[in-house]
């Protein structure tokens, strides 16, 4: 899913010592660019192809070939990069009768080794539409071709903040904010998936907005005033409990990423960042190898970092792409989570 992940917080002021405050505040660390860390992980795809509109990374198709999408929201048109030649091939376009303006918002993607899936929010002026947008399941053959609507997932104005998608099988499977579905892609009805209601282990119910994967969670400690802001990653039953330098974040992606908030010292003041004083970069944690790394883009005239997440791998469902653009607008910086050794974890 294209989801931006932009950064607001609090950070430490300049006001006199008071009675509580320490004298000398807690430096934050300098965490290393991921793109140094993992440097085998890090590929760079153009934001723009000549004479085409703009695009951005969905998915990788192989270990030399993105999957890229036009970005703006129109019929969509999907490409395929070759990352060792810099050759671009459109794979497909949605019908004619898909025309439209400003409709079009792919949102989650997701491949296999013969298929290409995708979720696409939808508005289409229709007398019958009652002006509210809806989401829609569509497929085509990995290698190109036809594009084919599957199904509407949801109905009119129901769009969920944030779905996943995968491939299993023959068959799609979609989870939105309220509703999951299991689609069979070669046409047949949608089959109801009952939804997953996460509760807290007892064992960490002292942690603040725990949420948790399979096997692993993340949560945040009692609010700790003039101290760095940390993260706790640990197993569901409360074993191996580590503390990470960070400020929040969502559960490990594949029960082994975080993405999360970088680090500040919380003085319980807000305070407004500026283009010349951004707040603190995203962060990608390890949990392998216990290594962050700083990820994102800053964006322009703004205060904000964004990290965007794209499309899965058939090898490792679990794991998105990582991507935000570059310094000069030009191209985009892609982190491929799979490209990331696992030795460490095995």
């Amino acid at each position: 899913m294209l989801i931006p992940f932009t950064l607001s917080c609090t950070i430490q002021d300049a006001s006199p010592h008071l009675p509580g405050r320490p004298q000398v505040s807690p430096e934050v660390p300098e965490i290393g660019l991921a793109a140094n860390i993992w440097r085998d992980a890090v590929v760079t795809v153009p934001a723009k192809v000549k004479g085409k509109p703009p695009v951005k990374p969905a998915a990788m198709l192989s270990e030399d070939e993105a999957l890229m999408v036009t970005s703006t929201e129109m019929r969509p048109t999907f490409y395929s990069y070759d990352l060792r030649t810099g050759g671009v091939r459109a794979l497909g376009t949605a019908p004619k009768w898909a025309e439209c303006s400003l409709c079009f918002e792919v949102m989650s993607v997701a491949t296999s080794e013969t298929r290409i899936v995708w979720t696409a929010g939808v508005y289409r002026s229709e007398p019958w539409n009652a002006g509210k947008r809806h989401v829609e399941l569509w497929t085509m053959h990995r290698s190109g071709g036809e594009m084919r609507l599957v199904t509407w997932l949801t109905g009119h104005g129901e769009v969920p903040f944030k779905d996943k998608l995968s491939i299993v099988g023959d068959d799609a499977v979609w989870h939105g904010d309220r509703q999951a579905y299991r689609v069979p892609l070669g046409r047949g009805p949608a089959q109801r998936l009952p939804s997953a209601v996460q509760t807290v282990p007892a064992a960490l119910r002292e942690l603040d907005g725990t949420q948790c994967g399979r096997e692993w969670c993340v949560g945040m400690p009692p609010n700790r005033v003039h101290e760095l802001t940390r993260l706790v990653v640990l197993r569901k039953d409360g074993t191996e409990r580590r503390e990470v330098v960070a400020s929040y974040g969502g559960p490990l992606m594949n029960d082994r990423f975080g993405l999360f908030g970088g680090p500040y010292v919380n003085d319980n003041k807000e305070m407004n960042y500026t283009p010349k004083h951004p707040g603190p970069q995203p962060v990608l944690y390890d949990r392998c190898t216990e290594k962050s790394g700083r990820i994102g883009g800053l964006l322009e005239d703004s205060a904000a970092y964004d990290v965007f997440t794209g499309g899965e791998r058939a090898a490792n469902p679990e794991e998105p792409l990582l991507y935000w653009t570059s310094s000069d607008r030009k191209s985009w910086k892609v982190l491929d989570l799979s490209r990331i050794p696992d030795s460490p974890c095995a």
